[in-house]
Formats: structure tokens, sequence, C-alpha cells
């Protein structure tokens, strides 16, 4: 996922800065600036638009909001100009978005703008904003507007009862993650037993060295990573590239394409290594093994410590054919790297260790 999927992804897209959006509207604690209706479906809302109300962000200072503001381009300068006149020592920005039922539906109404001792607190609704004989187009519409609020002392918390525009209400918290793991396509471990538990890996091939195992089995996190607030951080799924897959449906037989994907599901830019940086493991009698190796090499498999900042909704993606060499293709050491022995029924694990707070993992298994 690049900068600009990642807008689409979670909604954020180019902003609909004219016709119905007006100037921000002042009130003794707190600026709207409205978005308009963003375009296409965010990643919030995967389900029946009647009964997704929405999303709430919250950003107390400008650094965490860099990542939108550097992607909004030639049309960010309101956004800007907002951003620049919030002085984040005394105020926080709410990011607020929900669902229409027509193109009509083109800002979100933020009324009842409070802070109380436990929360800074609002009402808000996606309104329709058409005027007399208006025909509205039969699209669903994603209105969004900032709220920045300014106080003394705010609170930590903040929270939004939003209504779409199907009358259904929700109170949100503006605590979540920008992307939501339950919303990612794909599955983190097959249900049941392994097809199989080989013994321990043996290649007759003279000279075979396997590959360096950077990961401490202890310290494997799997499907979501997170902070010390038990925020999630980092996001791991794998899938076949042709469906969604899930839970239920992580087995894969040989010569078939499987994918993997790495998000930065919080609001906040995180770094990783390079993207080659992962392990391809087999469960076996002696535990988990890495299948790959080299053979008569001297210098063995180095990897190099440039870091990558990840925005929200960004990271990295591979996909594989399951055959020997279809799982080194893409390695800048694909010509040095060999599988041994051949891949066999069992319970794989693909682990990305290229993430500081520790390695991430999913499983899967071949059946042959």
């Amino acid at each position: 996922m690049n900068r600009r999927s990642y807008l689409v992804a979670a909604g954020l897209g180019t902003l609909s800065l004219a016709g119905c959006v007006g100037a921000p509207a002042e009130s003794p604690d707190s600026t709207v600036l409205q978005l308009g209706p963003l375009a296409p479906t965010p990643q919030w809302d995967r389900g029946d638009p009647t009964e997704s109300v929405g999303y709430v962000a919250r950003f107390d200072s400008r650094d965490e909001m860099e990542w939108l503001l550097g992607e909004l381009d030639a049309q960010s300068d309101r956004v800007t100009e907002f951003v620049d006149a919030t002085d984040f020592e005394t105020a926080t920005v709410l990011y607020i978005q929900s669902v229409g039922p027509n193109t009509c539906y083109a800002e979100i109404d933020v009324t009842d703008r409070s802070v109380t001792d436990e929360a800074v607190v609002a009402t808000a609704s996606a309104v329709d904003t058409s005027e007399g004989d208006v025909a509205c187009g039969e699209a669903i519409t994603y209105p969004a507007a900032l709220v920045r609020v300014a106080g003394d002392d705010l609170p930590a918390a903040a929270r939004v009862t939003l209504t779409n525009g199907w009358g259904t209400t929700a109170e949100l918290d503006a605590d979540g993650p920008v992307v939501d793991p339950a919303n990612l396509a794909g599955g983190v471990r097959p249900d049941g037993d392994p097809p199989a538990v080989p013994a321990a890996l043996n290649c007759g091939t003279e000279g075979f060295e396997r590959h360096a195992d950077y990961v401490d089995d202890d310290a494997v996190t799997y499907g979501t990573l997170t902070d010390d607030d038990d925020s999630p951080t980092f996001a791991l799924r794998v899938r076949n590239p042709d469906g969604e897959g899930n839970d239920d449906s992580l087995s894969f037989e040989r010569g078939e394409e499987i994918a993997f994907q790495l998000v930065n599901v919080s609001k906040h830019s995180r770094t990783t290594g390079n993207e080659h940086k992962y392990s391809f493991q087999l469960q076996t009698e002696a535990g988990w093994e890495e299948i790959r190796g080299t053979v008569d090499d001297s210098y063995g498999i180095a990897y190099n410590d440039i870091g990558f900042r990840q925005p929200p909704g960004e990271g990295f993606e591979w996909s594989f054919e399951l055959t020997e060499r279809g799982l080194l293709a893409g390695h800048p050491h694909e010509d040095d790297l060999t599988i041994c022995p051949d891949l066999q029924p069992g319970r794989y694990r693909f682990v990305y260790w290229g993430i500081p707070d520790g390695p991430l993992a999913v499983q899967f298994d071949y059946t042959g």
C-alpha cells in the first residue's frame, strides 16, 4: 500500500472544498472545518452502510497529522491553514467522518461541543445540505470535518455521539486505530491441528547452511502488535490473493498463490526495516525451523539496517507461488537461496522481524 492508496482506503482522499463546503464555523471553544464528501469507501465501512455510523480520530500534535497534510497536495491549503492556526499546547483536533445515503449528504453538523473532567465530547451527524428542488445523486457518500477544540488542561479522552444519514446513532471513542485490524482481509492462524508435523529438517545437500534464525520464538506475536497502552500498531494477515480469506480457510496447495500484508494500523507514522526481513518456517518435531538456506555461501545472507517510515495505513505486501523457487522470488538473494528439503505438508509460519517492537507472524497450512 502506498500513501495515496492509504488515503483512498481510509476515506481521506481528495478533499471536496468547493460548492456547499463553507468557511469554518466558530463557537466559543471550537472551530469546525467542513471537508465535504470524501471518496471512495473508507476502511471502517465494510458492512451495511445503514449501520456504519462513522469514525472519529484525535490529533494532539501537528506531527501526528503530518502524513495527512503531506498527501493532500495542492488541495490541502485550507487544511494546512487550519492546522497551522492550531496551538496544540492548548487545543486538540478531531477528525469526524460519517456516511449518508446520497450525494446531498455533504457536511458533518457538529453540535454540543464541550469539555468535561473526563473527555472532550461532541454530538455530530451527517446532514443533507441541499436546498430547494435539488436532485441528489444515488451514491453512498462520506462527509467529513475537522474540529478544533481549545481549552486549558484538556482531558486525554474524546467521545463523539455520531449519527449517520439513516438516523443510526452510536457513541464513538477517538482513541481507536485509523485502520481497524478487524477490517483487514485475510487471517492469522488456521483452526485445528496441522496436516502433519514432520521430523526435524535435514538437507542432504553437501555444503548447505540453513538461513540464520533472526526470530526469538518467545517474542513472536501473531496477527496484531500493540503498544504499552494496548493500542494496535502493526497488523499482519495472510490470504489467497484471489479471495479475502479468513481464519477458517488458510489451507493452500502446491502452486497456489499466497499473499501477506503488513499494515500500520495506528494513527501515527512508525518505522520498519526493509521488506526482506522475513522468515519462512515450518513447524517440526524440533520446533519452528527456517526452510531456506544457501549452498557454499561463505559470506552468508546479510540485511541492512535502513529504516522505512510507514504512515498510517501503509506497510508491505508480499505475494508468492507455493513452490520451492516461488517462495524465493523477489528476495535480493534469491539466486543464492534454496529450500532444502523440498516443501512438505505441514503448518508454516511467515514472520516479519523488521519491527523494532518485535517479530510479527501469521501461520498457514500447506497440503502439498
